[in-house]
């Protein structure tokens, strides 16, 4: 649909300097009267007597659609961050976002490429940044506990009793004695873990037990051959590599405290 002559759309040039103006209907003309009501324009309104009046910015939500290139949509510029900051960062600045979002957002991604932990991707695409905070939060045992009020509630049993047994026995308080064979990593929620694993075996060498380092006392660097006692809580059964990537399946104990025996 046309408009009228001499009006303008919203979205047009709001001013004509080479133009006259009527003051009341807002349209331009190049004859001395306005050719839709007919008054005579004033001096300050004429062209090069009037002030050049700015464009008026488009109102959000107007109607027109914004067209944004695939490697410019936020899913795919947060991946590029996460994966590969420095692309994600002038992905970010060469979008047609608003500048406040852009500022934000370099930002937080700058301070992320600084982060020591923020180039470690675990297998999965996991960032180690995310798993740090994430771990953060969790406390494989339970610190409200004096040292004593933790070994006095844990029950002792033997290695076989807790691994014929391992899922009664999960998160409640158990003390074992055990040896050490050798450290070996657990893949678990697309990363291996951190903390220290250490494959320990009964004192006959018949049953298995996984021992985690969460040793509230400070951690203590195991050695094949070591016999310790550990009080800690069970965590079910999983699955440990060494670094041949032999693979084996042995009930987890948390440890939360551990003595040498000598």
């Amino acid at each position: 649909m046309g408009r009228l002559l001499g009006s303008h759309a919203d979205d047009a040039e709001l001013d004509r300097p080479d133009l006259n103006k009527c003051p009341d209907c807002k349209c331009f003309f190049a004859s001395e009267k306005c050719p839709l009501c007919g008054k005579v324009c004033p001096e300050e309104m004429r062209a090069g007597n009037r002030k050049r009046e700015k464009k008026r910015r488009r109102p959000s939500g107007s109607g027109r659609v914004r067209f944004v290139e695939w490697y410019h949509s936020w899913w795919f510029i947060l991946l590029m961050i996460f994966t590969f900051t420095p692309a994600g960062i002038v992905l970010l600045i060469t979008s047609p976002r608003e500048k406040w979002k852009k500022v934000l957002f370099c930002t937080l991604a700058v301070i992320y490429l600084l982060l020591p932990s923020a180039s470690v991707i675990y297998p999965g695409g996991i960032p180690k940044l995310v798993y740090d905070i994430k771990s953060g939060f969790e406390k494989p045992v339970n610190t409200s506990l004096s040292k004593e009020e933790y070994e006095n509630k844990c029950q002792y049993i033997s290695a076989e009793e807790f691994y014929r047994n391992s899922q009664k026995y999960e998160e409640k308080y158990v003390s074992l004695e055990l040896t050490v064979v050798k450290k070996v990593w657990v893949y678990e929620e697309y990363f291996y873990s951190e903390e220290n694993y250490y494959l320990c075996t009964s004192e006959d060498s018949r049953f298995t037990v996984l021992v985690r380092d969460c040793f509230v006392s400070g951690g203590e660097i195991l050695v094949e051959g070591d016999v310790i006692k550990v009080y800690g809580e069970g965590a079910g059964r999983k699955t440990a590599y060494d670094s041949q990537g032999n693979e084996t399946e042995s009930p987890c104990l948390n440890g939360a405290y551990i003595y040498f025996i000598d």
